[in-house]
């Protein structure tokens, strides 16, 4: 076989290959990490050297030369490039090509050398500094009323509908101006944004497209992410801070016998933290009337960029001290104008002194002003001060003002505003790549990836179940379709059968903790347990500790039920909740509202799980006999049929009617565990071409003498020297009874709060036997209203 058969491309442009020597080139295939399945691998080769030819020097731009500076945007040269290799004519591996390191003799550049990552590590690399932000921020919507109630036929099957409004619980009362839960205010609605359509954009982005059973099915394309990035209808931590203003007076002034608008000399500039409105008004945007910071007038206006109507608050905070003699009268007031139009006036004090003798007073009272402003609308506050003298010839009168703050409190969406979510700035902190790996988390899944039609495939690495039955299986990654590897095994070489078992005997799946969860505190405190946590023991081969594998992206999902909307169906409904720790402790409606991420699932509009109430904007009352249903495990009767977002099985019913309901251990991972607890292990060395190799996705598992094994590695493939390449698989087996044996917390504990109790012999000389105990305790995903802080 020629060597000049292989070739080598580097943004379609051909290197040189010494085709004088054994080229030093192999490929690596790896579906996940031998030692932890949370990481998922790809194909790749490194160290791959590449003589220091003139063409290789261009196109790599002088690598071996220090003194050549690259000027490109971004360090063009210096990051990733695209790299194909052709071998007789097959492309055997696409992906990303690294440069690493240049070699001279004597100063002349001899050779290069350059790392490549094919295949998920293709779009890995180009993934690795996208945010959410990124992903969603094309999304705009109405917030107002009709928006609300189209969104609760979200199935996640439309890409024009890819959120829903459904009720939940945060830190405010539900109703805002009753200030209880009665009923359930429009302003309190936030958009929880679908997972599906997350993942669909953010490959969408780089060219890719979504081979995936499991991503299309209701039980997925219904699921969300909730809302828990901070302030939705405010403005903090948005684009909107930009129009934001900090000003205060520089000194306390004093002023006698007057009346009138008085000049505080109100400025942005005298000690930071101040600052103007987006630095578009000379000198300040409190100019006056003199124009240069001086004046009455203290100017706001709603400069550009326009993001539409939005409701703002001020806040003035004003210092006075005042005496006044013998009858002389004061008066303080803060008149607020809107376009040139008094709309608002506040008295501060109004005071008459005495007939004999003086009266006086100081204090520092904040003065607030809220309006609906449209771009180019001018807000303007004034200090009116009246200060008179009675007949009394000792009639005297004085007052020392200074503002000391004066300023935008915050920016809210109206009812009737536009929401566009790259006003979001929060989710520039969340990496696209952090939420993937709550899903792989979640669902067990496996990816892979064919980089000549750019198809992406996500599917759960095994058979899973959607449903209660667990005998209900769907195909995973491995499709249940085979390949018979006998008689490509290279028998000259010798083969190793290992059992598994570098591990912990205990293994406990959890979700990440969220100390911002007060009700999630409150329950865990109490019961002194992880919630929705699930563990499976491994045979006594494996060691003798725990290991967690904890979600790497989500927190769990409370719940209560709203025994204020019992009286609509005569049923309360389950509702998910999530509130600070300590709301008097949280000073802005952001910290209210920011949690570690959640996931839910919504079923819909549902009758039978109780009814509700909605005020409007015009505080108009409905009554719904139905609920838009959002949930993590749904614990009404027959839940067990929904999804349950939760690692341990669930208590689900009520009155004494209880099922146990299936958890993601159970539906997702109890393949994985049973192939791992019986651990067999095949390294061997098969003789591979090229077509096993650009068979991209190995979906399909191995028959080896008649037994079925799951392909996980593939160990420096070389695709012109005709060598056998080493293997890694693992011995597939069915799942058996003793995969709910091995399972915590046990059905008893789940039903009953007693744990069980496993009687071990102990592997000694008089075989004495021991209780162990690896049952845990149980608790569901629910509070009591009495649970949830409150101020």
């Amino acid at each position: 076989m020629p060597k000049d058969s292989l070739k080598m491309y580097i943004d379609n442009d051909e290197l040189d290959i010494d085709v004088n020597s054994e080229f030093p080139i192999s490929f690596d295939y790896q579906l996940e990490d031998v030692e932890n399945f949370q990481a998922k691998k790809s194909s790749e080769s490194t160290g791959i050297k590449i003589p220091a030819t003139l063409n290789n020097q261009k196109i790599l731009n002088t690598l071996n030369n220090t003194s050549v500076e690259d000027l490109t945007t971004n360090g063009f040269f210096k990051g990733s490039r695209k790299l194909v290799v052709e071998a007789n004519g097959d492309e055997v591996f696409i992906g990303k090509a690294i440069p690493f390191k240049s070699y001279d003799t004597g100063g002349k550049p001899t050779a290069f050398e350059i790392d490549a990552f094919g295949n998920n590590g293709d779009w890995i690399i180009d993934m690795k500094e996208l945010t959410l932000y990124e992903v969603l921020m094309k999304l705009e919507l109405t917030f107002d009323l009709n928006t609300i109630v189209n969104s609760w036929q979200f199935d996640g099957m439309n890409e024009n509908l890819p959120y829903v409004f459904a009720p939940v619980k945060y830190g405010d009362p539900m109703d805002l101006e009753a200030g209880n839960d009665t009923n359930y205010h429009i302003k309190n609605f936030r958009p929880q944004i679908s997972s599906y359509f997350i993942i669909y954009w953010a490959f969408k982005m780089f060219g890719y497209k979504i081979k995936s059973n499991f991503l299309d099915t209701p039980f997925y394309r219904r699921q969300v992410l909730l809302w828990t990035f901070g302030s939705f209808l405010s403005s903090e931590g948005t684009k909107y801070d930009i129009h934001r203003f900090l000003a205060k007076s520089d000194v306390e002034r004093r002023f006698e016998d007057l009346q009138g608008y008085v000049d505080l000399n109100v400025r942005d500039t005298p000690t930071p933290p101040c600052f103007d409105n987006n630095n578009t008004v000379p000198y300040g945007d409190y100019t006056g009337s003199d124009g240069h910071g001086g004046g009455t007038d203290l100017n706001w206006k709603y400069n550009t960029p326009h993001y539409g109507p939005l409701e703002v608050s001020f806040s003035h905070t004003i210092s006075f001290d005042y005496k006044l003699e013998f009858a002389a009268e004061g008066e303080l007031r803060l008149h607020w104008f809107k376009n040139g139009n008094l709309v608002q006036n506040d008295e501060i004090f109004n005071h008459t002194g005495p007939t004999f003798g003086s009266t006086e007073g100081s204090d520092m009272p904040t003065i607030y002003f809220s309006t609906l402003v449209n771009p180019n609308d001018v807000i303007t506050c004034k200090v009116w001060l009246r200060l008179e003298e009675s007949k009394d010839p000792h009639s005297f009168g004085r007052c020392n003002l200074k503002t000391e703050q004066y300023q935008i409190d915050y920016f809210k969406i109206p009812i009737g505003g536009q929401v566009t979510f790259d006003s979001y700035l929060p989710l520039q902190k969340i990496k696209f790549l952090d939420f993937l790996k709550g899903e792989v988390d979640l669902f067990n899944l496996s990816f892979q990836t064919d980089p000549v039609n750019k198809i992406i495939l996500i599917e759960p690495t095994h058979e899973y179940s959607e449903v209660h039955d667990l005998s209900q299986k769907k195909p995973g990654y491995f499709n249940g379709n085979y390949i018979d590897w006998t008689d490509k095994q290279d028998l000259s070489k010798e083969s190793t059968n290992l059992i598994y078992r570098d591990n912990a005997r205990e293994y406990v799946f959890k979700f990440k903790d969220d100390s911002n969860d007060g009700a999630l505190k409150v329950i865990q405190d109490r019961y002194k347990i992880t919630l929705a946590s699930g563990k499976y023991l491994f045979p006594e081969r494996f060691k003798a500790e725990k290991k967690e594998f904890e979600n790497r992206f989500y927190s769990p999902t409370m719940h209560y039920n709203v025994d204020e909307f019992a009286n609509v169906t005569g049923q309360a409904p389950q509702i998910i909740c999530m509130v600070p720790e300590n709301i008097s402790n949280t000073s802005s409606s952001e910290s209210q509202n920011t949690f570690a991420p959640k996931k839910a699932y919504y079923k819909g509009r549902v009758s039978g799980v109780g009814g509700w109430r909605m005020k409007d904007h015009n505080n108009q009352v409905t009554s719904y006999n139905d609920f838009p249903f959002l949930f993590a495990v749904n614990y009404k009767t027959g839940g067990q049929n929904d999804p349950i977002l939760s690692y341990t099985d669930e208590k689900i019913g009520n009155n004494g009617e209880y099922v146990v309901g299936r958890g993601l251990l159970k539906r997702f991972f109890w393949q994985r565990l049973a192939i791992m607890s019986d651990g067999r292990q095949r390294y061997t060395n098969i003789n591979l071409n090229n077509k096993d190799i650009t068979n991209w996705f190995h979906q399909e598992r191995i028959v080896l003498n008649g037994e079925l094994f799951e392909l996980i590695k593939i160990d420096g493939f070389k695709a012109l020297t005709g060598t056998s390449t080493s293997c890694i698989l693992r011995k597939w087996v069915p799942i058996t009874e003793k995969q709910k044996e091995n399972t915590y917390p046990s059905e008893k504990s789940i039903l009953t709060n007693a744990v069980e109790v496993l009687v071990e012999p102990i592997s000694n000389s008089d075989n004495t036997v021991i209780d162990k105990v690896f049952d845990t305790q149980y608790n569901r995903l629910m509070c009591l209203y009495t649970d949830i802080p409150r101020s």
